[in-house]
């Protein structure tokens, strides 16, 4: 299996990035695969939700990744890139991806962001739009946010990520949303259900 690359974008922080990146990683992990993330963000939130060892994946930064990835081979490696990328480093994200994945949040400011970075991207980039930090179903705005992408022509996956206070139990502990008993199980099922859609399918087949 040649190894395939995910990255993770967006041009406003606070979306969600370093947490989708962490569970997709989880996600491929608990497929039985070897996955390596890179924290390219300067704020080393992944690094520092690595920091305990009890992730089932292995956490290298920009600077020690080469190192590692000279010394090992991994069927995925995940790229968590900082906020707002420049124009030269959106091309090299966009060059030898797999799967380039942009994150928004339902806000308006989030979905102007996302506009913003897409419009900047090489003319025919393959990407897919993840929507995350979605409130319960009885707020109206995950579900307008979704029509609004759709409307706008935007290849948003069916499957968000709702917003739940377990990911943050789960970043301060170090471990997979999974293994934290309370609300980990509901908000793995998201992840679960992303697993079944494309192209995350497709990916792990």
């Amino acid at each position: 299996m040649a190894t395939k690359f995910v990255t993770l974008t967006s041009f406003k922080g606070g979306v969600g990035k370093t947490t989708s990146a962490i569970c997709l990683s989880c996600l491929f992990a608990q497929e039985g695969h070897k996955v390596l993330l890179i924290d390219y963000d300067p704020n080393r939130s992944a690094s520092v939700w690595s920091s305990r060892d009890q992730l089932p994946f292995r956490v290298a930064t920009e600077n020690t990744a080469n190192r590692l990835m000279a010394k090992e081979k991994f069927d995925f490696i995940v790229i968590d890139t900082p906020a707002r990328p420049t124009s030269e480093e959106i091309k090299e994200l966009v060059d030898g991806c797999d799967l380039l994945l942009a994150i928004t949040t339902p806000s308006a400011l989030s979905i102007s962001a996302l506009n913003m970075m897409v419009q900047s991207f090489p003319a025919k980039t393959k990407f897919y739009v993840l929507l995350t930090v979605v409130p319960p179903s009885s707020e109206p705005d995950g579900e307008i946010a979704f029509h609004t992408l759709k409307e706008q022509g935007l290849p948003v996956l069916e499957q968000g990520i709702q917003r739940l206070k377990v990911y943050e139990h789960a970043s301060a502990e170090g471990k997979p949303v999974y293994e934290i008993k309370r609300g980990g199980k509901k908000a793995w099922e998201d992840w679960k259900a992303l697993a079944k859609l494309q192209p995350i399918k497709e990916l792990l087949t």
